[in-house]
This record gives structure tokens, C-alpha cells and sequence, in this order.
């Protein structure tokens, strides 16, 4: 894949700020939720676990694409590393104090949630915070790419295709469907970022024109539930294409912002969920281990499920609107201060 150029894809770059990709990331905890929180099967098959590979998916694909863009516009490391982590840690630690007040855990543990490595062999992942496994992958992807910001920005249009296809190598030699160890589930993260240097290159007009025909969305979005439908317990090889049916589905969205599909997600409704998602995902387990999620038998634990997801999304609202925020335009003032000491120099 070629290094962008400018005249061939210009206006015609889709915006990181685009209506479809809130509606996106709206749909991908969404799914995370109702797998963890309205678990049931049919006939058998885990459709809690289906549902939530398909989330995560989409939530990797988003992260993957957003943070590459970024990359591409070759900001300070300092002012992206603080920016993406003052996105992250806060919230993620004041969540961590709270549960560790009622369910202490050993320095060791401790230290690889705080630090973001507790997905790692050994994994150290405890309930009710053993879904940050996704928090410790995205931090290190942050990690890469602000070390990739250091070194030559360039070599990702290199480097990140040859790892997408390593790690999907590994998967498939390992026979992983879905794992939380970084190695096994960074390739959805890379094939969100290789979907970001399709959309910056030459190449964008001719791929999207593919992406744009009639029928593409709706048979990209059968080919990804079909990869996620089958989860651990029978061996799916559908799983090894899920990072790029997640990535095309993205894609084709973004080349038919008209498409029926990208209107209903460019929707009010999911543009609000989509700014509380990392708060609803970060408190979404934490409280349903709480008595809000509690019950002697599953009737009486469903009934109290519309009192919990009412707890939730509060909990989420206050915690994007007062405490993510506050840190989100530390942040800003942070990147603009180096900006301005970059051009006094």
C-alpha cells in the first residue's frame, strides 16, 4: 500500500467525525451489553458470546482506523500519548479504585490493571474487571503507535499490513476464535488501521466505488455475524476473516454515507451513546456485580435488568459529561502548549 496522495483522495477522505462511525461504535457496546448482561442460547448456541465478538469487532475496527488517521497527521508523541490516555486512564483507574474498595486484590494484580498489562500471560484478570483485557490491548496499540510517531511515522504503511496478517497467522496456527491475549486479538485493532491507510492512499476512489455497489453493505454485515455466530465451543474458520468483514463493513458504510444503513446510524440516539460508550463499557460489569445485578433465580435477575441499565447509563452520563470531559481539554490545553513551544523554537 502506497503513501497517500493528497490530489487523488482530497475531498473525498471520509471525516473521522463522520454521523455513521457514531452510530457504529453506538451498535458495537450495544452488543457488549446485551451479551453481558442479557446473556441466554438457543438450540444451544451461546448468542451472548456471538454477540459480543461482533462488538468487539467493530469496536477495534473504529479504534484501529481513528488512531491511524491520527497518526497520519503526524502530531507531536507527546501531545498524542496525552491525549489518548488522559481518554483512557482517568476513568479507567477511578473505576478500578471503587471496585478494589470493596473486592481489595494483591500488589501484583493491582499493578497490571493500573499499568494495562493484566491481559498478558500470565493473565492476572479478575471478575467484575476482567473486560479491561480490551482497555490493556488498546493501550498498547497507543504504545506502538506513539513509538511509531517517534521513530518514522511512514513504515506503518508497511508495518501494520505485515502484523495484520502475522496475527491473523497466529490465530489460524493456533486455532484461536477469540482471545483476550493481545496477540491473538490485535489483528481487528490492525485491520481497522489498514482500512485508515486504504482510505488516506491513492487507492481510496477505485475501493470505494467497489464498496459502493448495491449490495455490498448488507452481505459484508452476513459475512461478519456469520465469522462471530459460532463462538468457542465449535471451531468457526469464518473467525479468521471477522477483522476484515468488520473493516469492509466499515469501509462500505463510509462509501455510501446515503446508504439507508449509514442514515439510520447517523442518528441522534446513537450519537449520544456513542459519546458515553467507554463509560458504559468500563461500569457496565463493575455494577451489574452489585445487587442491581443479583437474583437467587433469572426471573427475579431480569426484572431488576431495567434498573440496572437505568444505573448504567447515569453512571456513563456522569462520568463522560463531568469527569471524561474535564480530562479531555486537559488534554487539548496540553497539545496546544506544545504546540505553541514547538513554534517558538
Amino acid at each position: 500500500m502506497s503513501a497517500p496522495d493528497a490530489s487523488a483522495t482530497g475531498s473525498h477522505t471520509p471525516s473521522e467525525r463522520s454521523p455513521v462511525l457514531d452510530g457504529v461504535r453506538a451498535v458495537s457496546i450495544l452488543a457488549v451489553l446485551w451479551t453481558h448482561l442479557m446473556p441466554f442460547r438457543v438450540a444451544g448456541v451461546p448468542l451472548n458470546e456471538s454477540l459480543g465478538l461482533f462488538g468487539m469487532a467493530l469496536f477495534f475496527i473504529l479504534s484501529g482506523y481513528l488512531i491511524t488517521g491520527q497518526l497520519l497527521k503526524r502530531p507531536p508523541v507527546t501531545n498524542f500519548l496525552a491525549r489518548r490516555l488522559l481518554r483512557v486512564v482517568p476513568a479507567a483507574w477511578i473505576a478500578l479504585t471503587v471496585v478494589w474498595w470493596f473486592r481489595p486484590v494483591d500488589l501484583d494484580t493491582a499493578l497490571s490493571y493500573l499499568f494495562f498489562y493484566a491481559n498478558l500471560p500470565p493473565q492476572r484478570l479478575v471478575p467484575p474487571i476482567d473486560h479491561f483485557w480490551s482497555l490493556c490491548v488498546e493501550v498498547q496499540f497507543y504504545m506502538l503507535a506513539g513509538l511509531m510517531l517517534w521513530l518514522r511515522v511512514r513504515a506503518i504503511w508497511w508495518l501494520f499490513p505485515v502484523l495484520l496478517l502475522t496475527f491473523t497467522g497466529l490465530r489460524i496456527s493456533h486455532e484461536i476464535t477469540a482471545s483476550s491475549v493481545t496477540w491473538f486479538r490485535a489483528d481487528d485493532l490492525l485491520a481497522g488501521a489498514c482500512l485508515a491507510l486504504l482510505v488516506h492512499s491513492r487507492f481510496w476512489p477505485m475501493a470505494r466505488d467497489l464498496l459502493a455497489r448495491r449490495g455490498v453493505v448488507p452481505s459484508l454485515l452476513l459475512l461478519l455475524l456469520a465469522g462471530s455466530f459460532i463462538g468457542h465451543e465449535v471451531h468457526n474458520p469464518l473467525t479468521y476473516l471477522r477483522p476484515y468483514a468488520a473493516a469492509a463493513f466499515v469501509g462500505s458504510l463510509l462509501a455510501q454515507p446515503r446508504h439507508r444503513l449509514s442514515m439510520a446510524l447517523g442518528a441522534p440516539v446513537f450519537a449520544y451513546i456513542a459519546s458515553i460508550s467507554y463509560a458504559l463499557y468500563v461500569w457496565h460489569l463493575p455494577l451489574a456485580a452489585t445487587w442491581l445485578g443479583s437474583g437467587d433465580d433469572l426471573w427475579t435477575k431480569y426484572l431488576k435488568r431495567p434498573l440496572l441499565l437505568l444505573v448504567v447509563f447515569g453512571i456513563a452520563h456522569v462520568s463522560t459529561f463531568q469527569v471524561e470531559r474535564r480530562f479531555n481539554e486537559l488534554a487539548k490545553r496540553v497539545g496546544a502548549g506544545r504546540g505553541r513551544r514547538l513554534k517558538e523554537v
